[in-house]
């Protein structure tokens, strides 16, 4: 087990990748939104990715979401 009692040298980077998939309605339109997103906490109205509160989550995906679109087939 390491020991932090003297300090930190340092830190090893790691990232995660994330898949979210939005509904589309039988008319073709999609709901993209905070709250239609599987990292979004109801309780806080905040996105567990990121810690952030999400303005207007039932209508808008907030300023400081991480997840970028990807490009359709």
């Amino acid at each position: 087990m390491s020991n932090f009692e003297t300090g930190v040298s340092g830190y090893v980077e790691a990232e995660a990748t994330v898949r979210v998939f939005f509904p589309i309605d039988l008319r073709g339109n999609a709901e993209i939104c905070c709250r239609q997103c599987y990292y979004f906490r109801t309780s806080s109205s905040s996105c567990a990715l990121n810690g952030e509160i999400c303005q207007y989550p039932n209508k808008y995906v907030g300023a400081s979401c991480p997840l970028r679109r990807t490009e359709e087939p």
